[in-house]
């Protein structure tokens, strides 16, 4: 089974021992990491920064992935020589848009959630 990366509009894949030049881990693998479904405060940030339904069900969530391409470096810690894991704290960075408009005045204002 192939898996994708939920993020939007990302192509990675997870496959058996895949290795990518691009990425950003230490070891030049792109790494998968399961939503936080037990940290529901957590989980909310998630799926707000991947523009998912914060009402997705549990159960689906559970089939999805996100790759290591979209997490700061500083989100991970390295536990032994071929490991790496998500801090408890690493949230997605948010979907790629530096601004957008405002509705009310057609301004340019900065996106933060």
């Amino acid at each position: 089974m192939v898996l994708t990366c939920a993020y939007p509009d990302c192509s990675n894949r997870l496959k058996t021992k895949r290795l990518r030049s691009l990425a950003r881990t230490h070891s030049g693998v792109v790494t998968f990491h399961v939503f936080p479904t037990s940290e529901p405060a957590r989980l909310k940030l998630w799926l707000i920064a991947l523009r998912l339904d914060i009402n997705t069900p549990i159960n689906a969530l559970k089939l999805l992935r996100v790759c290591s391409d979209h997490f700061s470096p500083d989100d991970f810690t390295y536990p032994g020589e071929d490991h790496v894991r998500l801090k408890p704290s690493a949230v997605p960075m948010v979907f790629p848009h530096p601004t957008e408009v405002c509705e009310q005045d057609l301004c340019m204002c900065p996106f933060y959630l």
